[in-house]
């Protein structure tokens, strides 16, 4: 067991991180670029996580060798080996560092000593489950295979909706001048940009679904209609593979699940009710936004990997959350 930990949470726009001592005293935290390997390359995504963790540890007056460095990344389901080799070979603290996807950092928040499922919703959708000390991912394998409920699927649609429109082979629809609006020219004038632009610029495109949704649109309310239901279908999925294995009358009573993202944030609790409505009585999902910022996620797995106790965690854990610098 290190005597300190850094725990980074790692995505396509930013890179955030802190350093831990067994105290749960807060004692560096810096915010650098993108680490997604699958954006940046994953021997410039090892870049940034080493050069972050040297800093942290500069910055604490702490050599990097007594600390123990967890990277939750986005993108980093298929590098984790890759990108730990790298980061084994020049970060000097041997053994003590290990990659997993950004996901883990929202269990280990949320789901700390509990089984259970966590969504989010951002430009692109995924669910993980928690069981026991295993992680399992449903769903979430990227824009252009599966991405159902995510604000990249939702914009697609409706671009599609407002060209079929346009065609005269769909319904009218106020999609055609809500995306317009958020494009600054009509959908079939911007397809060049949004083939260049591609999946970020889609994705930008799902606030105008909402809003044309709360205004009534017919269209786009089956849109979302759509979306909330492919993820309750998730949430079965990760139901049955909770209880996978388990006599019935040895199932848990409930699933707890915690949703977060941009979409989910931004329209709560409207799409947590979406959701809700499509989830079987006998899937006992409990759905909520999630709390806690998903930092102290990554710091908590850091100090589970490390061989921290629970105890020492928990306490850890009630002095890092009541520090007033920390808040996502």
């Amino acid at each position: 067991m290190h005597n300190y930990v850094i725990g980074l949470d790692g995505g396509g726009t930013k890179t955030d991180g802190v350093l831990v001592g067994q105290d749960g005293r807060v004692l560096a935290r810096r915010c650098v670029g993108a680490s997604n390997p699958n954006d940046v390359g994953e021997e410039a995504s090892a870049a940034v996580v080493r050069a972050l963790a040297e800093v942290l540890a500069t910055e604490a007056g702490v050599p990097l060798a007594d600390c123990f460095v967890f990277g939750g990344i986005s993108g980093a389901l298929n590098h984790r080996e890759g990108l730990t080799a790298r980061l084994r070979s020049t970060v000097p603290a041997p053994g003590g560092v290990e990659i997993d996807s950004d996901m883990v950092n929202l269990l280990s928040a949320e789901l700390p000593d509990r089984d259970g499922a966590c969504i989010i919703c951002g430009t692109g959708s995924a669910c993980f489950v928690r069981r026991g000390q295993e992680v399992f991912r449903i769903g979430g394998w990227g824009y252009l295979l599966d991405s159902a409920g995510s604000g990249y699927d939702i914009g697609r649609q409706a671009l599609e909706a407002a060209l079929r429109a346009q065609d005269g082979r769909g319904c009218p629809t106020a999609l055609s001048a809500k995306l317009a609006d958020a494009l600054g020219a009509p959908v079939q004038d911007s397809l060049t940009r949004l083939y260049a632009e591609g999946k970020t610029l889609i994705a930008s495109l799902s606030p105008a679904v909402f809003a044309a949704a709360r205004e009534g649109d017919a269209v786009a309310r089956a849109i979302l209609d759509r979306n909330a239901a492919a993820l309750a279908e998730l949430l079965c999925a990760a139901w049955h593979r909770l209880c996978e294995g388990m006599p019935e009358d040895t199932r848990p009573t409930g699933m707890p699940v915690f949703l977060d993202g941009g979409i989910c944030r931004h329209n709560h609790p409207a799409w947590r009710d979406a959701i809700a409505s499509h989830i079987p009585p006998d899937v006992p999902a409990a759905l909520s936004l999630a709390s806690r910022p998903v930092i102290w996620g990554a710091a908590a797995e850091a100090m589970r990997r490390d061989g921290w106790t629970p105890d020492t965690i928990r306490h850890a854990g009630s002095v890092f959350l009541a520090d007033p610098h920390i808040s996502g």
